[in-house]
């Protein structure tokens, strides 16, 4: 089976497309065990409480809880027994409202990281971005300045290609982005386009 048909370029055998890709795998798993270990044990504690807030069986467990709470009350209401907190049981609504505010703050915490490390991504990603249009104008460029040198080619001139290579202002660019934020503050959703 020749290069060509085993979809690489004659001469290529593909380890450096590979060890490219296991680079950037390395590096981005690098990145998110030192954020990991930036985590406080207090922190991950409440996001581990947070997490097991946000599932079926916590959701299972308080309706239980409120339904036995209620029910044993009113059993005991009608037995004559003592009654721990009677209709319309506001030592229920004490517990179940301190859960809420406790609840609220974890999920409030875990929020907040999430937000700082969507923030990091997101900058990378600009990184990378501008990064990445920087090559490609330098690759057209390059192209360009060899449509110009070759004889065949050199009378062509393309004016989409001319624009292309004219590097980004980033800062210009950056610049009418933030505008645009700001004078809509919603960051333009609904808006037609």
């Amino acid at each position: 089976m020749s290069n060509r048909t085993q979809g690489r370029a004659p001469g290529n055998d593909g380890s450096s497309s590979t060890s490219a890709a296991r680079d950037n795998i390395h590096a981005v798993a690098s990145f998110s065990h030192r954020e990991a270990a930036a985590v406080s044990r207090w922190q991950i504690a409440i996001e581990r409480i947070s997490a097991f807030c946000g599932s079926a069986a916590y959701f299972v467990g308080v309706v239980s809880f409120i339904l036995i709470w209620a029910g044993a009350n009113a059993w005991a209401l009608n037995s004559g027994w003592y009654v721990l907190d009677t209709p319309p049981y506001p030592w229920l609504q004490g517990i179940v409202s301190s859960n809420g505010l406790l609840l609220t703050i974890a999920v409030l915490i875990r929020q907040n990281r999430m937000a700082r490390l969507a923030a990091h991504h997101s900058h990378l990603d600009l990184q990378i971005n501008i990064l990445t249009e920087q090559k490609v104008t330098k690759i057209l460029q390059l192209l360009d300045e060899m449509r110009r040198r070759l004889p065949a080619l050199r009378g062509m001139q393309d004016s989409e290609v001319t624009a292309l290579t004219t590097p980004a202002d980033t800062e210009a660019i950056l610049e009418a982005v933030k505008e645009h934020l700001e004078s809509n503050p919603d960051g333009g959703a609904g808006a037609k386009t």
